[in-house]
C-alpha cells in the first residue's frame, strides 16, 4: 500500500503543487470532529474525507479517475480493507456512516506512507475488541504486539508488501501498511498539525460532498522535496512561500476530476503569485494564441493595474530589487519611451514551455498604435518583423516573475498581443505555427478541457501530460518515474492535462483543479466495433431498412466497393459499382435503394445487393446531384439533374420524355426541389427556373447583372400553395423569390466566394435556417422575416472547413449540424441552439453518420479513422 498516494501527491502536490480549495460547514459536533485529525502529525502532506457509506460506495463505483490515480492494484487492496474490515458484520456498526480520513505522509527514502484514520460512533470495550479480532482470522492471519503500552494488530492476508497495522487508541482506529506511522501517531514526541488548521478544515468540510481534501500549505516544500530529483523549476517557484491551508471539494463526473474551494493565504511577502489575491477574476484569452506543443502555461489577468503596480513595487521591496531595476531605467535616454512603452501594454499575460523546454511569453497590448510607434526607439529591428529589447529585464519590472526568464528577448506582434522568446527562431517557428494554425485550443483534448473548466480567473497554470510528459519524468525520483510508465498499475498517460484556477477573494482565493481524464466510457473512446476497408470511404454511412426487424448500413469506399453492414458490424454484403455516388442515396417505400455514379449509371437494387429488373441503366450526361422521386401523372418517377439537362426515368429503368424540350442558361446547381405542383432549380447563371408536371419551364427568374449562383437552392413552401426560393450568391447576397412578389435581396457581410451554404430546417419550424460555412466560421441565421436575416449562433474552428455540413434529424424533429474539420482530424456536432454536443469533438474524419443505427436502438456515431477503419462508438449521454 506504500505507493497509493504515489499518482496523487504527484499530480495534486508536485504537478499542481498550489492547488486550493474551499468547502461548506459540516453538520456535527465541532470537537468531535477535530478529535481524529489532532493526532495527525505535523508533517501530513495532505487528507482525504469519505463517508463510509454506500451512498459515498455508489458515486465512485467504477470511478476510472481514481483507479487511475491510486492504480488498479491499490484500488482492488482499498476494495479488500473496505469488504473484509470495514464491512466485517463484527466491526460495521462501529464505523457505519462514520468519516473516513485518509492521509499522506513523508517516509523512508522519499516514499510516501498512507494512514487511515477512522473514529467509531461508539467506544469499543476491550472484549469486544478482541472478539472484533477473531472475527478477522476469518480472512487474515492476525498477529499482536505491544508498543508503547498499546496493541498494534497485524493482518496478513498473505501478500509481502500488504501486511495492514491496525490500533484502536482514543476511540480511534488507525490503519496503515507502515508499521512506524501507527508509533508515530500515539508518541507523545510528535508534533501534531496546529488546531488552526484543523478547524480551518472542519468549518470548510462538507457531508453533502463524496469527497473533501484538506491541504496545508506548509508541506508544499516537503511535497517538492519528496516527488523531485531536481530544483523546482520556473513554474512551481511561483508557488513557494504561499503560506496557509486549504480545503476542497469534489464535483462528479465520469471523465474528469473537478475540485473546488477556497484558500486561506498566511504570511504572503516575497511571494509573486499572492500579488493576484487583492485583484477579482477576468476572462482570459491568451490560450487561444498558445501553439500545440504547449507543455506548462501559466495565463496571468489583472483586474485592477494601479492595485497590481503597486503591489509589485512591494515584492520588490521585500527581495531588495527594486533601487536596482528603477535605477537602470533612470540612467536611460530613453526614459519616456519606456514609461509609454508601459502604457501601451495590456493586462493580460502569459508564460509557456513547450515541449521542447523553450520558453515563451505573451503580453496584451492596450494601444497597437503605440507600439508602432515606439518598437523604433526601445527595440533593435532583426528582420521577419521580428525586434530584440535594448533594455534589459523590462518585461520583469512591469509584470514581475512570469518574465524573469526573459532578461532581453526577442519580441514579434501577433493581432494585439506581443510574443516574447530567447530566441529569434523560436519567434519563426511560432509564427508558422500562428499561420499554420497550429495551436493548442484545435486539439480535441483542449477542447475536452475548455468545456469543463471555463476562462474566468487570475491565475490559470496548465500542464499538457503528453507535451510536458519527459519534463515530468526528468524531474521525478527513479522509482515515481517507474510508477508514471506503468500503464498496466496506473493510468497517467490517460490524463490528456492537469490544471489549477485561482482567483482574488478579498485577499485569498477562491481555486479551482481540473484533470481530464480520457475515460473508456467516453464518447470516441471504445468502439462497439470496427468495420476495416482497404481505402478510404467516398460516402457518409446510410442508416436504411433491411427488413421489418432490423436496418443496415451502405456506404461505398474509394475502389466504389459499396459495403452493406449488419448494426453489429458484420459484412452483409459487398459488390463493386461502376463509379463514385453523387449525391445521397435514396431508399423508397418498397425497400430498394436508388442512386446515381460518376460514370453516367443509374442504380436501383433490393436489401440484398440484387439489381431490379431493368437498372442499372445509362444517363447521357454525369448526374451532379441526388436523384429526385416524383409522382408525375399517377407515376413514380426518378428525376436525374445533369449540368444542362434532367432526365426522368421510370422504376422499371426505362427512360421518359420530360424536362427534354427547354432550354437552361448555365449549369444546374444542386438537386431538384419539389415544392407545390412545381420542380424548382438553380444554375450558375444566377437564374431561377421553375418547372412544371409536363416538364415544361413555368416561370424562371434571371437575378440582374453578373451573378454566380454556386451553392444549391432552398424553398419555403406556405400553407396556402405559396411557395418561395431561396439561393446566395457568390458575392454574398441572400435571395429572397417569392413565387408572386418581387424578389428581396439582402447582405450581411463579406463571405469567402468559396462558402457553403444550405438551407436546413434547424429548429424543427416549418422554415429553414440558413447554415453558412465560411472558412473556419460556422454561422446559421434566420431567415423568417421578409427583409431582414438574423444571426442565431456562429462558432469559429481553427481550421478552414473544407467539407460541407452534414445533417441529422432527431426523433423530436430538430437537426443537428455535423462539421467534420480534416486537417485537425476532429467532429463537431452542434444542437439546435448551437451549442456542441456533449461528448464532442471526437477524432475522426469527415462523410460521418450520428444517430441510431437499427430499430430501437442506442445513439451511435460511425465514422472513419486515418486507419481506413469504421468505427462505430455508442454515445452513452
Amino acid at each position: 500500500m506504500r505507493n497509493t498516494i504515489i499518482v496523487t501527491a504527484i499530480l495534486f502536490i508536485a504537478v499542481v503543487g498550489a492547488s486550493i480549495y474551499y468547502f461548506s460547514d459540516l453538520n456535527k459536533d465541532h470537537k468531535e470532529a477535530v478529535k481524529p485529525l489532532k493526532y495527525l502529525p505535523e508533517n501530513t502532506l495532505l487528507i482525504l474525507s469519505v463517508r463510509n457509506d454506500e451512498i459515498t460506495d455508489n458515486i465512485f463505483k467504477d470511478f476510472e479517475v481514481f483507479d487511475a490515480v491510486i492504480g488498479f492494484n491499490e484500488t482492488k487492496r482499498l476494495e479488500e480493507f473496505k469488504k473484509k474490515i470495514l464491512r466485517n458484520d463484527a466491526l460495521k456498526s462501529y464505523v457505519s456512516d462514520s468519516e473516513i480520513y485518509i492521509s499522506f505522509h513523508p517516509g523512508d527514502k522519499k516514499s510516501v506512507e498512507t494512514l487511515f484514520t477512522i473514529p467509531t460512533t461508539e467506544k469499543i470495550a476491550a472484549h469486544e475488541l478482541s472478539t472484533i479480532i477473531q472475527q478477522m482470522e476469518k480472512d487474515y492471519e492476525v498477529a499482536v504486539q505491544d508498543t508503547l503500552n498499546q496493541h498494534i494488530f497485524s493482518f496478513n492476508s498473505g501478500h509481502i508488501d500488504s501486511i495492514l497495522y491496525v490500533t484502536y487508541y482514543e476511540s480511534i482506529l488507525f490503519a496503515s501498511y507502515a508499521k512506524p506511522l501507527l508509533t508515530t501517531i500515539m508518541s507523545k514526541e510528535t508534533k501534531h498539525l496546529s488546531e488552526d488548521q484543523i478547524d480551518y478544515f472542519i468549518k470548510n468540510n462538507s457531508r453533502n460532498t463524496p469527497l473533501s481534501v484538506f491541504f496545508p500549505h506548509q508541506q508544499l516544500p516537503a511535497a517538492v522535496q519528496q516527488f523531485q530529483r531536481t530544483s523546482s523549476g520556473t513554474f512551481l517557484k511561483q508557488f513557494e512561500g504561499l503560506k496557509g491551508q486549504s480545503a476542497w471539494n469534489i464535483n462528479f463526473k465520469q471523465d474528469a476530476l473537478m475540485l473546488t474551494g477556497e484558500s486561506e493565504i498566511e504570511n504572503t511577502d516575497g511571494n509573486y503569485l499572492a500579488l493576484f489575491r487583492n485583484q477579482r477574476k477576468k476572462t482570459q484569452y491568451l490560450y487561444n494564441f498558445f501553439p500545440s506543443a504547449t507543455a506548462v502555461y501559466m495565463e496571468y489577468s489583472v483586474s485592477n493595474q494601479r492595485q497590481f503596480t503597486e503591489d509589485l513595487d512591494d515584492l520588490f521591496t521585500f527581495r531588495k530589487e527594486k533601487e536596482k531595476i528603477y535605477n537602470q531605467f533612470k540612467s536611460q535616454k530613453d526614459t519616456i519611451a519606456i514609461t509609454k512603452f508601459r502604457q501601451t501594454l495590456g493586462t493580460e499575460f502569459a508564460l509557456i514551455e513547450q515541449s521542447n523546454q523553450t520558453h515563451m511569453g505573451f503580453i496584451s497590448l492596450a494601444d497597437t498604435n503605440s507600439w508602432n510607434r515606439l518598437k523604433r526607439e526601445l527595440f533593435e529591428d532583426v528582420g521577419d518583423s521580428i525586434y530584440r529589447f535594448k533594455n534589459s529585464n523590462l518585461l520583469y519590472a512591469f509584470c514581475g516573475d512570469a518574465f524573469k526568464v526573459f532578461p532581453r528577448p526577442y519580441v514579434a506582434q501577433i493581432a494585439n498581443i506581443l510574443v516574447v522568446a530567447n530566441s529569434s527562431n523560436t519567434l519563426r517557428d511560432y509564427k508558422n505555427d500562428w499561420k499554420n494554425r497550429n495551436l493548442l485550443i484545435g486539439t480535441i483534448g483542449f477542447k475536452n478541457f475548455e468545456k469543463l473548466q471555463g476562462n474566468e480567473a487570475n491565475i490559470t497554470f496548465f500542464v499538457h501530460t503528453k507535451n510536458a510528459n519527459s519534463k515530468i519524468l526528468n524531474s521525478l525520483p527513479q522509482q515515481y518515474q517507474k510508477n508514471f510508465r506503468n500503464s498496466d498499475n496506473f493510468g497517467y498517460q490517460d490524463f490528456y492535462s492537469w490544471s489549477t484556477q485561482l482567483s482574488g477573494n478579498n485577499g485569498s482565493f477562491l481555486s479551482r483543479v481540473y484533470a481530464i481524464y480520457k475515460s473508456k466510457t467516453a464518447l470516441g473512446a471504445t468502439p462497439e466495433w470496427v468495420y476495416p476497408l482497404e481505402n478510404n470511404v467516398i460516402t457518409r454511412p446510410y442508416i436504411f431498412e433491411h427488413s421489418d426487424t432490423s436496418q443496415f448500413i451502405l456506404l461505398q469506399e474509394l475502389d466504389h466497393t459499396l459495403h452493406a453492414i449488419s448494426p453489429s458490424g458484420r459484412n452483409i454484403w459487398s459488390t463493386v459499382f461502376s463509379g463514385r455516388i453523387v449525391g445521397d442515396m435514396i431508399q423508397i417505400a418498397d425497400r430498394s435503394i436508388i442512386l446515381v455514379t460518376d460514370r453516367n449509371r443509374l442504380y436501383r437494387f433490393d436489401t440484398s445487393g440484387r439489381p431490379i429488373k431493368g437498372f442499372s441503366t445509362g444517363v447521357p450526361e454525369e448526374p451532379i446531384a441526388t436523384p429526385t422521386l416524383a409522382s408525375i401523372g399517377g407515376q413514380s418517377l426518378i428525376l436525374v439533374p445533369t449540368k444542362k439537362k434532367i432526365y426522368t426515368y421510370n422504376l422499371d429503368g426505362a427512360r421518359v420524355d420530360l424536362f427534354q424540350d427547354e432550354n437552361i442558361a448555365g449549369d444546374i446547381n444542386g438537386q431538384i426541389k419539389v415544392v407545390g405542383e412545381h420542380f424548382a432549380i438553380g444554375t450558375t447563371y444566377g437564374r431561377i427556373y421553375l418547372f412544371n408536371k409536363e416538364g415544361l419551364i413555368a416561370k424562371h427568374i434571371d437575378v440582374p447583372g453578373n451573378v454566380v449562383f454556386r451553392n444549391p437552392i432552398g424553398t419555403i413552401e406556405m400553407s396556402n400553395g405559396e411557395f418561395t426560393v431561396l439561393a446566395t450568391d457568390t458575392t454574398s447576397n441572400i435571395y429572397k423569390f417569392p413565387m408572386n412578389n418581387p424578389p428581396v435581396v439582402t447582405r450581411l457581410e463579406k463571405w469567402n466566394s468559396k462558402f457553403y451554404a444550405d438551407f436546413v430546417n434547424i429548429a424543427s419550424s416549418s422554415v429553414p435556417e440558413m447554415v453558412i460555412v465560411d472558412g473556419s466560421r460556422l454561422c446559421v441565421y434566420d431567415i423568417t422575416a421578409k427583409d431582414t436575416t438574423k444571426l442565431l449562433f456562429e462558432y469559429s474552428f481553427t481550421k478552414d472547413i473544407s467539407n460541407r455540413p452534414q445533417y441529422f434529424r432527431s426523433s423530436t424533429g430538430s437537426s443537428a449540424i455535423g462539421i467534420a474539420s480534416k486537417p485537425s482530424n476532429l467532429i463537431y456536432l452542434f444542437n439546435e441552439g448551437g451549442s456542441v454536443v456533449d461528448g464532442f469533438p471526437v477524432e475522426g474524419q469527415p462523410l460521418f453518420y450520428y444517430g441510431k443505427i437499427n430499430y430501437n436502438s442506442e445513439t451511435f456515431l460511425l465514422c472513419m479513422r486515418r486507419d481506413h477503419k469504421l468505427y462505430a462508438f455508442r454515445h452513452q449521454k
